[in-house]
């Protein structure tokens, strides 16, 4: 293609040969197939509008689009609730405020409107917003809207005023398009805001420019058309597949025009083409797409004889990998952008159209990039869906929505806006596997004042405000409450939330909850939560609460609780054999084994009584509650981990793992995977256990962690850790979803409810990881699987590493100190390769057999 930028209207330059389109900016418009359609100033419902309309006459016209709309979506018209403006909103609220054509956005409005009832907001007019200067960054502004069309469940719209201005924490609108652009003061209001933007105007020029994006997606590996450019501007270099000339406004330039075009058509890139099309005008104008209607790749293909199911997905993951190309390419370019450069500090490109040209090169078939667009590819895909809506469900289609994609990156950029710059204690700083929430917060911004009572802490180093205090002995927990709550007091700290990652932490964390009066769940509740036995004692007698449909009993299994050896001559007459022994208030799977018979529970009581006596002996895994032990019946079947959000007693986002089996008759964790390998009501099962588990015993604020057992007769609780979930749960949970279930923990200390739309999300890759263990992989941990090794193969992604310790001493009683896994686009092919790396890296050996702690997952 030849673009020719803004060439002067004195003396045009035409090939005869050339099929001429697009001539704005020539003064040839009697040439083009559109006549002066370009000319024309059209407002969103597509009837011409004055080129200098008042505010007013827009907006009501835009109201009767947005309400035109609604009706060919079979949804009920708007109601006017401004009479009775709205209250009640604070800034913790999200308020995703969208200013642009409703045919657009109605998709994710509406879809929005079912994540976050009256969160997703749309401006018909830039008067219906404000900037006011920002309180904590200098020269930004803080958005405000102060009317709105509102979305509520099931599609109802309402036209709003807010009784006090709400904080937008998102901005989005139709930058670019002509007909928003021309309204007064739309420009200057996306600009130099403080919170995120998705786009502005200066990166929707950027992105429609059509010679710098095929510059730069030629340099990123995108293939682009064979393309020669006139320019007057020394902009742009030139790349593989394109070619700049440039030229200046001087009389005289024809032959150097003719001779660059020759060459471009003589060149060798150009021996296969068999049409050329002159794209003569300014270089913004993206593809049209209003003049044509949407199909699948599926049945255009179909269309021009490929028949073949192979070849035709092997066209779609190309396309699809392109297109990530593309991204990633936008991405890195508004990277090197400066702020003003970008509309502002946190503008940034969202959402992407990529238009692909199906072409045979070399006899097969092939996508070339010709452009990039910002919000046409929203509005075709929403054309598309709402089309096939009727026929095609979400399940079948085995996709997500373009609508949730951009929701769930406005929700997640809403939440990292909302939690900067807030303040939380956090009791127990654990060991090196928590190292990452010390960075994560620090790099959300949150201030954290870490109590932690080891003085020399690595953390000390990393947050906000580290305070020194002697916590270990639990049994003072009310004591050292009282200090925390004072001290707090005393230096005036102004906290949002508190909370706690550490299991011995937890009872303490919600004891200055409560003298603090901040969200956490109930005291109660973690007294409960805390002690195994009594957990499932309170489930099975637990009464069935009128606030919940069932109760949590047929998931608790019998147990007795052991404080002496005439407890474990008691218990046996209780507990059918084989049993499981473990620790009160264990962590880690440290101390549990099986016991076949009465004996060896003696014997097991008395190994552990001697060996774990208090902290000292074993620093982390709860001895500082006591070492008591219980006794309960062993249940069959597969393990599985529940890592669940709950706020204000609803359920906001479960995510289920699997694990592989143990090395009987130890329990210690051997591998996992994710997502699990269950059926979806399966899945489901684990799901609304650990949920009714959770309630069953109070927990109603908070992020936990719930293991349960598959068994023949349904899903049965091993524990419940009423904090998140450790080892590497959270780095996959985030890999594999795109959510993070510690800045959820956090979220929630600070009553801000966390919305992870993830119940229909497709998963990005499956892992499969093995632990490693001191006791049996010493040798190939300093050799074969160094961590020099370990840590280059995770750097190249050959692996997922996760540090779970830092010592690497082998004892009788040991957590795992690292684990290892793979990702593949199957769950077959993560673990073939776990497999494979595991053998070559000394992993896999016999007394370890990885191949069969991964059997479970085929």
């Amino acid at each position: 293609m030849i673009s020719l930028e803004q060439i002067s209207r004195k003396a045009p330059v035409l090939c005869k040969d050339l099929d001429l389109c697009h001539l704005e900016g020539l003064g040839l418009s009697s040439f083009s197939p559109l006549g002066s359609l370009w000319k024309r100033d059209l407002s969103p419902d597509g009837t011409e509008s004055p080129a200098e309309s008042d505010d007013s006459v827009w907006t009501e016209k835009c109201y009767s689009h947005l309400q035109a709309t609604l009706k060919q979506a079979g949804l009920p018209v708007t109601v006017d609730r401004t009479k009775e403006p709205r209250t009640g909103y604070s800034l913790s609220d999200i308020t995703i405020c969208i200013l642009g054509a409703p045919s657009t956005f109605l998709p994710v409005l509406l879809e929005g409107g079912n994540l976050c009832p009256g969160d997703m907001l749309l401006c018909l007019s830039p008067a219906w917003l404000s900037k006011v200067p920002s309180a904590s960054h200098h020269s930004e502004c803080t958005l405000l809207v102060h009317k709105a069309v509102t979305f509520d469940l099931g599609g109802r719209s309402y036209l709003d005023e807010f009784e006090v201005p709400r904080r937008v924490t998102y901005f989005t609108g139709s930058f670019g398009m002509p007909q928003w652009e021309s309204l007064p003061g739309l420009v200057a209001l996306g600009c130099d805001l403080e919170c995120p933007s998705g786009g502005s105007d200066l990166l929707a020029h950027i992105l429609e420019d059509t010679l710098r994006m095929r510059l730069v997606l030629d340099r990123s590996g995108v293939l682009v058309p064979p393309t020669l450019a006139f320019t007057y501007r020394r902009t742009h270099m030139a790349s593989g597949h394109v070619r700049t000339v440039m030229i200046s406004k001087k009389d005289g330039e024809e032959n150097l025009l003719q001779e660059a075009t020759q060459n471009f058509l003589q060149s060798q890139g150009m021996d296969t083409i068999r049409q050329v099309i002159c794209a003569v005008g300014r270089v913004d104008k993206p593809l049209n797409h209003k003049t044509s209607i949407p199909q699948t790749l599926e049945t255009t293909l179909q269309q021009w004889g490929v028949r073949d199911e192979a070849q035709r997905k092997a066209i779609d993951l190309q396309i699809m990998e392109m297109a990530q190309t593309a991204m990633e390419a936008v991405i890195e370019m508004e990277a090197g952008l400066l702020p003003e450069q970008r509309g502002g500090r946190r503008a940034q490109t969202d959402i992407i159209g990529v238009d692909f040209m199906l072409t045979s090169v070399d006899q097969v078939i092939t996508p070339v990039a010709l452009g990039v667009n910002c919000h046409l590819c929203l509005e075709t895909c929403g054309l598309f869906e709402s089309m096939n809506r009727p026929h095609v469900s979400a399940a079948s289609s085995g996709s997500e929505s373009t609508s949730s994609l951009l929701i769930q990156t406005m929700v997640k950029r809403s939440q990292y806006y909302i939690m900067e710059g807030k303040e939380v204690l956090v009791i127990g700083a654990g060991g090196i596997s928590k190292k990452f929430i010390w960075e994560s917060t620090r790099d959300h911004g949150i201030k954290v004042h870490l109590i932690e009572s080891d003085p020399n802490h690595f953390a000390s180093c990393i947050v906000h405000n580290f305070i020194h205090y002697d916590v270990t002995d639990h049994k003072r927990d009310e004591e050292h409450a009282q200090w925390i709550v004072e001290m707090v007091r005393g230096h005036s700290i102004q906290l949002d939330g508190c909370l706690s990652f550490w299991d011995d932490c937890m009872v303490l964390t919600a004891l200055v909850c409560e003298q603090l009066c901040l969200r956490c769940s109930p005291v109660s509740a973690m007294r409960i939560s805390k002690q195994k036995s009594r957990t499932h004692l309170h489930l099975l007698h637990h009464k069935e609460d009128s606030a919940c449909l069932t109760t949590a009993a047929p998931f608790a299994v019998p147990c007795c609780h052991l404080e002496s050896h005439s407890d474990v001559e008691k218990a046996s007459h209780y507990i059918s054999f084989p049993g499981v022994m473990k620790l009160e208030f264990g962590a880690g799977a440290v101390g549990v084994k099986l016991v076949e018979n009465l004996e060896q529970c003696h014997q097991h009581y008395e190994k552990i009584s001697s060996d774990l006596k208090e902290d000292t002996d074993y620093p982390g895994i709860g001895l500082g509650w006591g070492n008591a032990m219980l006794l309960m019946e062993y249940v069959s079947g597969t393990e599985h981990d529940v890592d669940i959000i709950i706020y204000d007693g609803r359920l906001m986002a479960a995510f289920v793992s699997d694990n592989g089996p143990t090395r009987v008759p130890y329990f210690t964790e051997t591998a996992a995977c994710m997502p699990t390998y269950l059926p979806p009501d399966k899945e489901a099962q684990l799901v609304t256990a650990a949920y009714q588990c959770c309630l069953g015993c109070g927990l109603a604020n908070g992020v936990f962690n719930v293991e349960l057992k598959m068994t023949p007769t349904g899903p049965k609780l091993i524990e419940i850790n009423p904090r998140m979930g450790g080892f590497y749960l959270r780095d996959w949970i985030q890999e594999i979803y795109g959510e993070d279930i510690m800045l959820a923990s956090v979220m929630v200390a600070c009553s801000v409810p966390p919305l992870m739309p993830v119940h229909h999300a497709r998963p990005r890759t499956y892992l499969v990881g093995v632990m490693c263990v001191v006791s049996l992989h010493l040798w190939a941990l300093k050799t074969t699987a160094s961590m020099e090794t370990l840590k280059s193969l995770h750097k190249k992604g050959v692996i997922r590493l996760n540090m779970l310790d830092d010592d690497m001493i082998s004892s009788e009683y040991e957590e795992p100190f690292c684990n290892v896994a793979c990702a593949s686009e199957t769950r077959e092919k993560a673990r073939l390769q776990l497999i494979s790396t595991c053998r070559v890296l000394g992993i896999d050996t016999m007394e370890y057999p990885v191949s069969y702690f991964t059997s479970d997952f085929k």
